[in-house]
């Protein structure tokens, strides 16, 4: 028999200590203070010790989730960025421990996990040594639904689970999502698996591939511009790659000239950073500046214009690092 249950939370991008959002009372209580953003599900997907520890929060008539038959358990995780509307899969734990009751982590406080502030005194009701996190860039495929809109857990299958209609449709298309999003999960999430890049000062860009990685991804990413434009009769070009201007080429054909910044990546997923340079010279200030979107660099590259218009329309650009510098008096 399948044992299912989904879960929500908060939302984060990892899981791993970091702030979390989301439209529950406790967060919301926490706005502007010290506690900001600190809610018990940003450990969810940190493992100690080889387990994963998961918090849910509590539901009206039930504490947290639990089964007479408490092993065994497939727990879907589902959380709601609060910028967007629907839904999203950002995880799931397979062969879980439902406890029934929230209990402190192993170390006896959250000081001892991963350097974690003790603001947050962690508590956790189900355990797991097999987890699947989807990253941020990957949770592509929001849904809405009523029943789980309103709860904070529910049993889909198991044991002295009821089974209902809306529960069976939860569930068929729970799972039909599971199955798109298993090839992008990442397994037992850990600092070597799923880097958090907001975690390494000195590269950021860690949690993307090696440097090597992305210099190949980079160079593919140009050639496919390069062949996209000369094939719609844009003959002429000037590499601007090493030189700070905002974008990476110019395309001439005949009086027009398009200065073209390239983006690449190895998935199909269109994400990419823009520098402070490239989104004040060129997507702030430059009519004649497109982003060139190069997806599936390496295997098949498929190559997506924007001008700003449309990359605004389509991308939520979120700022990523802060420099901070001493601020010099007179």
């Amino acid at each position: 028999m399948k044992k299912v249950v989904w879960v929500k939370f908060g939302w984060s991008d990892y899981y791993r200590g970091g702030v979390v959002d989301g439209n529950f009372g406790w967060l919301k209580e926490a706005k502007g203070s010290s506690s900001e953003g600190r809610g018990h599900e940003a450990f969810n997907f940190m493992p100690f010790d080889g387990t994963y520890y998961c918090y849910v929060p509590p539901q009206t008539k039930e504490y947290a989730p639990w089964n007479e038959d408490n092993e065994g358990w497939t727990v879907i995780c589902l959380a709601k960025n609060p910028r967007y509307a629907g839904i999203h899969i950002v995880g799931w734990y397979e062969n879980a421990t439902l406890l029934g009751q929230w209990q402190k982590p192993p170390g006896n406080h959250s000081d001892d996990v991963g350097g974690a502030t003790s603001a947050y005194e962690w508590s956790y009701c189900i355990r797991s040594k097999s987890a699947f996190f989807i990253p941020p860039s990957d949770r592509t495929l929001p849904f809405s639904d009523p029943s789980i809109r309103q709860g904070k857990f529910s049993f889909l299958s198991g044991p002295s689970v009821e089974t209902t209609s809306r529960k069976a449709r939860v569930l068929a298309m729970l799972e039909e999502r599971l199955a798109k999003l298993r090839g992008v999960a990442v397994h037992n999430p850990s600092e070597e698996r799923e880097p958090d890049p907001e975690l390494d000062a000195v590269d950021p860009l860690k949690g993307f591939g090696t440097p090597e990685h992305r210099k190949k991804v980079e160079k593919a990413a140009e050639e496919a511009v390069v062949a996209y434009y000369r094939d719609r009769g844009y003959r002429h070009f000037e590499d601007k790659t090493k030189i700070k201007c905002g974008h990476d080429f110019v395309f001439r054909n005949g009086t027009e000239a398009l200065h073209v910044e390239v983006k690449g990546t190895s998935s199909n997923n269109p994400s990419f950073f823009l520098t402070r340079n490239e989104h004040a010279a060129g997507y702030q200030a430059d009519p004649a500046w497109r982003l060139a979107m190069v997806t599936n660099a390496l295997s098949e590259p498929t190559v997506t214009i924007f001008d700003k218009k449309g990359l605004s329309d389509t991308f939520d650009m979120t700022p990523y690092v802060f420099l901070g510098r001493p601020i010099v008096v007179p």
